[in-house]
């Protein structure tokens, strides 16, 4: 797994193919940093997926487009199609949760 920052220059790229977990997040909030936390740790259990993070107060336009009315806000894609949307933190188990769902549908 790696972890992504993007941007509106990016974004479409990161999220096109393969399953990846999107976290819109904002720099004043305490439970984006709780998940950032929480990301960090899973990466290493969960080799097949990517993590992009966006930063909604340096791209406000992305959030817009992605419907991201508050942080933190959980996208997974899979090769380019939404599969779930997720407002709050999410626990390691719920992601794995999620993973096993859509992997392999």
């Amino acid at each position: 797994m790696a972890i992504y920052q993007a941007d509106g220059s990016n974004f479409k790229e990161l999220t096109s193919e393969g399953f990846v977990l999107v976290d819109f997040w904002g720099t004043t909030c305490g439970p984006c940093k709780v998940f950032s936390r929480i990301l960090e740790g899973a990466a290493a259990e969960l080799p097949l997926m990517d993590i992009v993070k966006v930063n909604v107060d340096d791209n406000p336009d992305l959030a817009d487009e992605n419907d991201v009315m508050a942080v933190p806000t959980v996208h997974i894609y899979k090769d380019g199609a939404l599969v779930k949307k997720h407002v709050g933190v999410m626990q390691p188990n719920e992601i794995k949760q999620v993973i096993s769902e859509y992997m392999y549908s």
